[in-house]
């Protein structure tokens, strides 16, 4: 048995959830774990927040020397003027650059092992900007020895600071011309913290776990992690016990749903992400309209879940409704169940996980090649991938769906769930971790 913990800033939704389920299958691999986050959600005993140290004067003393001594350094080693070090970071939101200082020691290593109550032996980590950042993990290695693994769920690891590059290949060398931040005078902030988090990585022997197909091929290619040997890619993290096809015959009736229509479903939190493209989605749909036959357009419905539409659904002909986002994950399954195809239009996204959900439950897959669609859907087999941005393509990929036969739809969602269980399910990532375990 081994002493895992699991480095987290939150535990619900994506990628917090992710990392929420990779402390319960280590649980129900019958290890010792502790998830450890800046901000508590969930009941579970196993979940800690981080509790800072209320230190001694003496002590007081000690850290604010050292505060000191660390502002001293980082003076000196920034070679900006100090009016650019002083001015407020400004990027462009689209790169979600959140980590934006990898020098900054944020937590308290006796603190976090006080706030944990054992030494790890294991640690992994996925999002965790606002809780820690490289520098503190190498500070927890220094005091533990303990193995770090770092989750895509993202690409944050191994980039200057952004979560999603749109093309930028800066990760692979040294991030020094970063578009995420429009000031020159300021570029040097991604450089620097691409080089902090290279020079902390290979101090501890950071190791990456992918968390897609695009992000294996990422981290393959990133400064930080292209030396290493062998990535292994968790595909998402799918409980099939929930997640699943059992009730896939019933589900429409459940829902109240025509039998012989074509229901598309489509999501997301923020409809208004660019990363989540959905005005190629819209586009698609228009020109499927152009292509279809009037009683077979009278068939399909569009199911959107989300917490808000965005208003370019009006131009949607076909039947729509929206759907609230659905946090069940029982309801969740049986409304997968009872839709035909999952449309995923994201152009920059590392999931998402409501792919490999969809899949999970039967449901073929259409969207752009991007993301868990990498490698997880196969075209002709359990649905199909469009080019990056060509909505003649989604539409062809939808019109396919559409057009299967009862028995070729079967296939397709026999296939579907296979390809979940052979490399997305909580078995497939025990497979995964035992391995890593073993790692001498």
């Amino acid at each position: 048995m081994k002493k895992i913990l699991v480095l987290s800033t939150g535990d619900v939704n994506g990628a917090y959830e992710a990392m929420y389920k990779v402390a319960h299958i280590f649980k129900n691999m019958g290890h010792e774990v502790v998830m450890c986050v800046k901000s508590k959600t969930k009941t579970d005993d196993f979940i800690k927040p981080y509790i800072h140290i209320q230190h001694s004067p003496a002590t007081k003393i000690s850290s604010l020397t050292e505060k000191i001594l660390r502002r001293i350094k980082s003076k000196f080693t920034n070679l900006q003027s100090e009016a650019a070090a002083k001015k407020k970071l400004t990027t462009d939101s689209k790169y979600s650059f959140l980590s934006k200082d990898e020098i900054a020691e944020n937590i308290n290593v006796d603190s976090l092992l006080k706030s944990v109550g054992f030494v790890p032996d294991y640690i992994f980590t996925g999002m965790t900007i606002g809780f820690l950042n490289s520098t503190d993990l190498l500070n927890i290695h220094k005091a533990t020895q303990s193995k770090i693994y770092n989750i895509t769920v993202d690409m944050n690891h191994f980039t200057g600071g952004c979560h999603f590059s749109w093309g930028c290949e800066g990760y692979m060398n040294s991030c020094d011309h970063c578009p995420a931040i429009p000031d020159e005078s300021q570029k040097h902030v991604a450089k620097d913290n691409l080089e902090k988090k290279y020079q902390n990585s290979k101090h501890a022997s950071f190791q990456i776990i992918a968390g897609s197909g695009l992000t294996l091929e990422q981290a393959k290619k990133s400064r930080i992690y292209r030396d290493q040997k062998v990535i292994y890619n968790i595909n998402s993290l799918i409980d099939t016990q929930l997640l699943n096809d059992k009730n896939k015959s019933i589900a429409k009736s459940i829902f109240s749903l025509e039998e012989d229509n074509f229901y598309i479903l489509t999501g997301a939190q923020n409809m208004d992400d660019p990363r989540k493209g959905f005005k190629y989605l819209i586009e698609a749909l228009e020109l499927l309209d152009q292509q279809l036959p009037e009683e077979l357009k009278k068939k399909i419905n569009l199911l959107v879940v989300s917490h808000s539409i965005n208003k370019e659904f009006d131009r949607v002909t076909f039947k729509k409704q929206k759907i609230d986002y659905i946090k069940d994950y029982r309801l969740l399954s049986l409304l997968y169940q009872a839709t035909d195809v999952f449309v995923n239009s994201s152009i920059e996204d590392s999931g998402p996980m409501m792919v490999s959900e969809a899949l999970a439950c039967g449901t073929p897959v259409v969207g752009f090649d991007t993301g868990i669609l990498t490698n997880m859907v196969i075209n002709d087999y359990n649905g199909y991938k469009a080019a990056m941005k060509d909505t003649q393509q989604l539409a062809e990929g939808i019109k396919k769906i559409l057009e299967l036969n009862k028995n070729e739809y079967a296939v397709f969602s026999k296939n579907a769930v296979q390809q979940v269980q052979e490399f997305s399910s909580y078995e497939y990532a025990k497979e995964i971790f035992t391995k890593i375990l073993e790692i001498k």
